[in-house]
């Protein structure tokens, strides 16, 4: 997907169609089917981004993440027995200060994101900042206030949504989506950034093999990087 123009000065009312409302309720019904399985065997997953926020369209994609680290043999164990098979697999560690996090991508447009160490104050914020939700949340049909690419709040109502530049209006931003000030200001940093000099490569970025067991992986590189075993073994 094409990166997101950020908006400096903006300000809108947006009211959904009839397909607008048809294409949220078929994504989180897929959302809730992804979630229904972790749930029934005792796990939190949550659903974050435009899903949580209602604003979806046609390449809008259902990630769902783990807020606690789990044995990643556990949930492939989940996926197999629910006929997920054909799925890929990385391991990413965005910077040498971030988390190290397992992607598995089952489709083109549904993901999940399991922890492979200890997350800290601010990825735990960044989902809250994009805005999330779990199953209860998705039966009960809310949505909730987030951030998207754009440095845009998304404010849900009945009609639609109100739009937001957060560029200026930074506090006001932190209020709505519930996280602090600072990790608005940091993410307005990023993504300015990012758009100045456009898109770094990652720390570290591993694809895993069918036969790759994500735990042997995770050692082997452990064993070659000092920084992953602080992260793995980090209390």
């Amino acid at each position: 997907m094409k990166s997101q123009k950020i908006l400096r000065v903006h300000h809108n009312s947006i009211t959904y169609s009839e397909h607008n409302w048809t294409l949220l309720k078929n994504r989180r019904v897929n959302a809730t089917k992804l979630l229904k399985i972790f749930v029934k065997e005792g796990l939190n997953p949550f659903v974050y981004g435009s899903v949580a926020r209602g604003d979806v369209n046609e390449s809008s994609d259902i990630d769902i993440i783990f807020i606690q680290t789990i044995p990643p043999f556990q949930i492939e164990y989940i996926l197999n027995k629910n006929g997920f098979e054909n799925y890929f697999r990385e391991i990413i560690m965005a910077t040498p200060l971030d988390s190290i996090k397992l992607y598995i991508h089952l489709s083109e447009l549904e993901s999940i994101t399991i922890p492979l160490s200890k997350l800290g104050k601010n990825v735990l914020e960044f989902y809250d900042f994009g805005g999330k939700i779990n199953l209860n949340d998705l039966n009960s049909g809310v949505r909730v206030p987030g951030i998207d690419k754009r440095l845009v709040l998304i404010k849900p109502n009945l009609k639609g949504h109100e739009e937001f530049s957060i560029i200026g209006n930074e506090s006001f931003a932190a209020k709505e989506a519930g996280v602090s000030l600072d990790i608005v200001n940091e993410r307005i940093r990023v993504l300015l950034k990012r758009e100045k000099f456009g898109k770094t490569g990652v720390f570290l970025k591993r694809n895993l093999h069918l036969n790759e067991s994500t735990e042997e992986v995770l050692k082997t590189l452990a064993k070659k990087k000092a920084i992953i075993r602080k992260k793995l073994f980090k209390v």
